[in-house]
């Protein structure tokens, strides 16, 4: 019995060992035929890139190279790499990104990708000069210019002097109408506005103060100034005096004209009651600041010698008052409303142009359209075109100081001045805006990621479609 069990047995492993090796046999046709078709694919691929490539010379196209097996090429240590600061560092970079991705650099003309004006909006971003930089586009400069140019105008045909006049004797010049016709809607100087706000500096002392009389007592007392007079002219009423400035510049102080009044708020709104009752009489105010000038015993001006201060006073009797300056504020106001329109509206219009505008704005930490750093420097050179345009008008008037417009020149020294001040801001200033900017870049960057999170999670159905 055991013999036959074990013949049976060896049966069983005979017929096993058969079985595999039938398998194997199998296994090893699969692999021939699968290399065999490998083979003919690679050849039918060698064949048709072959074809590719006459089709190609044939129409005089150079295809580009194949890109390397990036499995096959091992791939170098990432090096620290600087901080790219100009144009021509991102050129540099773009060759070598270019080589390490296969393709020829000189292909690729990268200067023609940006224009002149995208490649200083990337540099003026990115920048790490310590100054501020800020650049205007050619349609920055031409409304600015334009604006400037209108100011002009209104300067020539609307501001012109305060009245009709005989310069020098022989030049026949035409006032203004707008000053005209606000001259011709005087008070008298006794209003009743001018009986219930009386103040001590408002006596004429002619025998104590040179030159001061019924006509100018007022440019010659600054508490007349609707400017200085906010400070000079309550301080006298508080102590119940007078302060002048005679026509040889001499300050004169004088006390005890009139009752003091210890209450600053009442003195306060005395001295602004009493401006008020004489802005509108005869002789009017005279311009803001222009008190200062009676100081100025400089210069010796036209055939009489005139100083500064003497012209002012002759100005000042020749109509060039309050009521003037604000016929001269017209072509200011004009060049201003021209930039502040067009700066808004482009920058809702612009989004490249707001781009750089809030790079700026970033760094300046200014958020007011007046105080916007592109915006002072448009404003300067639009005030530049326009006070040029003023000064030209002072040369047609045969040198007549009553063509100057007072608040052009103020605007063009302010909006001057506050460049200025960018030009030569410390390094320490620069380095803190620019850092400022960077990290509300970055802030901002990490809104709009935390935007396209939410939206990721946002479901993809309506609730109308349910």
């Amino acid at each position: 019995m055991d013999d036959g069990r074990g013949k049976d047995k060896s049966k069983e492993i005979a017929q096993v060992l058969k079985a595999t090796e039938h398998r194997q046999k199998a296994a090893g046709d699969e692999i021939e035929h699968l290399k065999e078709e490998s083979t003919q694919g690679d050849a039918a691929l060698d064949d048709l890139n072959s074809e590719v490539q006459a089709v190609a010379d044939k129409l005089g196209v150079t295809l580009p190279r194949p890109r390397p097996d990036l499995h096959a090429v091992p791939k170098p240590e990432p090096a620290e790499k600087a901080p790219l600061t100009n144009w021509e560092q991102v050129i540099a970079e773009s060759r070598r990104t270019l080589v390490v991705a296969g393709q020829d650099p000189d292909s690729v003309d990268l200067d023609s990708m940006l224009d002149e004006q995208t490649r200083q909006r990337i540099e003026q971003r990115f920048d790490l000069d310590l100054s501020y930089n800020i650049r205007l586009d050619p349609y920055d400069h031409c409304l600015a210019g334009v604006a400037g140019l209108i100011g002009v105008l209104i300067d020539f045909l609307l501001v012109r002097i305060p009245k009709d006049i005989t310069y020098m004797g022989e030049f026949g010049q035409e006032g203004s109408p707008l000053t005209k016709w606000l001259h011709s809607l005087s008070i008298p100087h006794d209003n009743p506005l001018a009986q219930r706000f009386k103040v001590s500096y408002d006596k004429v002392l002619s025998d104590r103060v040179s030159g001061m009389g019924g006509r100018t007592h007022r440019i010659l007392t600054p508490g007349h100034d609707p400017l200085v007079g906010l400070v000079v002219g309550t301080i006298d009423i508080i102590r119940g005096g007078q302060t002048a400035i005679s026509k040889h510049g001499e300050v004169i102080i004088t006390s005890r004209l009139d009752a003091p009044v210890y209450n600053p708020l009442l003195a306060i709104i005395r001295q602004l009651g009493h401006l008020l009752s004489d802005a509108n009489t005869k002789m009017g105010l005279l311009p803001p600041g222009f008190s200062i000038a009676q100081l100025m015993q400089l210069g010796a001006f036209g055939p009489k010698k005139r100083t500064i201060a003497d012209l002012a006073r002759w100005m000042y009797l020749e109509g060039y008052d309050c009521r003037h300056f604000l016929t001269m504020s017209t072509s200011f106001a004009a060049v201003e409303a021209l930039l502040r329109a067009y700066f808004v509206i482009r920058r809702a219009l612009d989004e490249e142009y707001k781009a750089d505008c809030q790079v700026e704005q970033d760094m300046l930490g200014e958020d007011k359209l007046g105080r916007h750093p592109r915006y002072r420097k448009l404003a300067f050179w639009g005030h530049a075109v326009a006070t040029a345009g003023n000064a030209g008008k002072v040369l047609i008037y045969q040198g007549n100081p009553l063509a100057i417009n007072y608040p052009q020149w103020l605007a063009f020294f302010g909006y001057l001045a506050a460049n200025l001040k960018l030009h030569f801001a410390s390094v320490t200033d620069v380095i803190i805006g620019k850092a400022r900017r960077n990290a509300l870049a970055i802030e901002r960057g990490w809104e709009e990621l935390d935007t396209l999170f939410a939206e990721s999670l946002a479901p993809p159905f309506e609730l109308g479609m349910l």
